[in-house]
């Protein structure tokens, strides 16, 4: 038995057009048709139409509603939490909505000037909200106006300032509109989450629609105000690190390009939401794009203009106040930059057994090229690298002044001075064995090849000793007759018996230094190497450096720690061991050692950065630590 499509509409209490619709969207189609095309529903068609309508009174859509019911898969308890789930969402919206009535009871409860026309005025924005946005944006700004307060009266609260200091000549470039505009901004990141995306349907909305700006106030002069207020307000942040002439060229730029940004930020947010990768095709493709806008809205392609803008951006986190730029983002688009201009290749093709060491020494000898004063004096550190390297790093010193390669430099300069700080008030102690641990391509036994007295004894790998020799011979540096090599895997030998070998005493004190080395190793081979240390004369003491666990880091510090560990892994030498500071200290103590200080990174930067101009600066997710036995 059949049904005409009029029988199934009368008896179903649905009409021709809606069964005629699911026909078109294919969510329910007759079995059959008459010779004269008409539609014919049979028993399963019922059935189907049936639950279609059950579905629908739980809410599903329409779309939902065909996928459920093709997919045969689907089990009745997954569509009840799914259920459940829209339930909840329902109740957030009910609840939202309910809070808006209230509050507009409340004013006409007070006398408030509310009619008819207030009615219809929200009916009308509702309409044009739901044109430009989608469900999640409207939650979005539900979200909003519930957990803040009113977010409606302070934007008329501040669109009727603005409009009163246009209407007396207040000009965009005074502090009072700089202040209008913060206050913008800071509204702005309540009423989106800080979601680039969502602002730029709301300005396509503003912009589209001349009954929004007629009902909110917002003209395009006003926003046009509003725009140049904002960049000269950033521009202001800028003046402690530029030139007047830099400053005025960057408002500038700031002002042609302040639109270009959203857009960028919303596919940046968009690729990493959907997982890509910083360094396959799209990543690259977004980096190429953030770092053409970053030069044309700041500083054009002048490298020390840019050096100078990017230490602005690491001092002035103001500066990212409502811009869409979360920590993943800026991770992802940092390390997608870092890839683009960082050859991996060439790295990994020069550097021997060992990338992380041919690193240390080419910004060991950048130190000693570009920074002044130095903190770290090393004169064999630029004949290490040998003629082609030396001149590579010489001919262009851009690869050094980004942000991170100074953080990285500061670092790697200040323990190697303290290390040796260390050592030499130990050696005035009267201890005279010193051994270095990881020693790469470390100058020290070479620049103080008189200290005849002393027993210097360099570890690592025997492959990345025999290219460091190689290295010395071919710059006519003498290997002196107080160092002694020992060639150790520090995760597979056995550090008291290579060292025997080599003639150390143990039953004389010693100092130790393990610079660079305890990120790449795993927690036992860390503490077999530290229990070792802890078992030496008494006297005997290590100095050696480790990175903080991301999670005891700010979001800025875990941003830089999360480039730098990306940009080794990279080049084959994956960071595996990060340490809780006041963890690390009990261990030390539970290994033996009587004495235990933390280098804090306030002391370093009081002691080493402080008067400096130059950028020169520590990373702050690394540490530098010494025990003594």
């Amino acid at each position: 038995m059949h049904l005409k499509v009029g029988e199934l509409s009368r008896r179903a209490g649905i009409t021709v057009r809606t069964l005629h619709h699911y026909d078109d969207i294919g969510l329910l189609s007759p079995s059959a048709r008459s010779e004269g095309g008409a539609r014919l529903y049979d028993r399963a068609d019922v059935i189907r139409l049936h639950r279609i309508e059950s579905l629908k009174q739980l809410g599903c859509s329409l779309a939902e509603i065909r996928g459920l019911l093709d997919d045969l898969a689907v089990e009745p308890l997954e569509i009840i939490r799914r259920q459940m789930h829209l339930l909840d969402e329902q109740a957030e919206r009910i609840q939202a909505l309910r809070l808006r009535l209230e509050r507009l009871s409340e004013k006409v409860a007070r006398g408030g000037e509310t009619g008819m026309d207030d009615w219809l005025t929200t009916l009308e924005m509702m309409t044009m909200y739901g044109k430009h946005l989608s469900e999640q944006d409207l939650d979005q700004l539900r979200r909003a106006d519930t957990e803040s307060p009113p977010l409606t009266d302070a934007w008329q609260a501040l669109v009727t300032e603005i409009r009163a200091a246009i209407g007396r000549g207040l000009t965009p470039a005074s502090n009072e509109a700089s202040a209008l505009a913060w206050r913008w901004l800071r509204l702005l990141r309540e009423v989106t989450g800080d979601d680039p995306r969502l602002a730029l349907k709301l300005k396509a909305m503003q912009e589209t629609e001349p009954r929004v700006q007629e009902i909110n106030g917002i003209t395009p002069a006003m926003s046009a105000w509003v725009a140049e207020a904002l960049a000269n307000a950033r521009s202001a942040l800028f003046a402690k690190y530029l030139s007047a002439a830099e400053l005025e060229e960057l408002r500038r730029r700031q002002i042609a390009h302040v639109d270009d940004w959203p857009a960028l930020l919303a596919d940046v947010r968009q690729a990493v939401e959907v997982g890509a990768v910083p360094t396959d095709a799209q990543g690259q493709a977004l980096a190429e794009r953030w770092q053409s806008l970053f030069r044309a809205s700041h500083c054009g392609e002048d490298r020390a203009f840019e050096n100078k803008v990017r230490e602005a951006f690491q001092h002035e986190p103001d500066l990212l106040i409502g811009v869409g730029i979360d920590t993943a983002l800026l991770s992802f688009v940092h390390r997608a930059i870092d890839h683009l201009e960082h050859d991996t290749a060439e790295w990994l093709a020069d550097a021997g057994p060992k990338p992380s060491a041919l690193s240390v020494a080419r910004l060991r000898a950048a130190h000693q090229l570009f920074d002044t004063p130095a903190i770290f004096d090393d004169p064999l550190a630029v004949s290490m690298l040998g003629p082609a390297e030396a001149a590579e790093v010489q001919k262009d010193r851009h690869p050094f002044d980004d942000p991170v390669s100074r953080a990285v430099r500061g670092s790697l300069v200040v323990r190697s001075r303290v290390a040796e700080e260390q050592w030499a008030k130990t050696a005035a102690a009267g201890i005279r064995q010193y051994v270095i641990l990881g020693a790469g391509l470390d100058t020290y036994a070479y620049r103080h090849a008189d200290a005849a007295s002393a027993c210097i004894f360099e570890v690592d790998h025997q492959d990345t000793q025999r290219w460091k020799r190689d290295r010395l011979r071919a710059a006519g540096i003498a290997e002196p007759a107080c160092l002694t090599y020992v060639g150790v895997d520090f995760e597979c030998d056995a550090l008291a018996d290579a060292l025997a070998d080599a003639g150390f005493e143990p039953q004389e004190p010693a100092f130790f230094s393990w610079l660079g080395v305890v990120v790449y190793l795993d927690e036992d081979a860390i503490e077999r190497t530290l229990r070792f240390v802890a078992s030496c004369t008494k006297g005997s003491g290590i100095v050696f450096d480790y990175v903080v666990a991301p999670e005891l880091l700010s979001p800025r510090e875990r941003l830089g720690l999360e480039l730098v560990a990306a940009r080794v892994a990279e080049r084959g030498e994956p960071w595996k061991t990060y340490f809780d500071p006041e963890a690390l200290t009990e261990t030390l103590r539970s290994l033996g050692f009587s004495e235990v200080t933390h280098f804090t990174p306030q002391e370093l930067h009081q002691r080493f950065f402080a008067s400096r101009s130059d950028g020169l600066r520590m990373g702050g997710s690394s540490r530098l630590i010494l025990a003594r036995v």
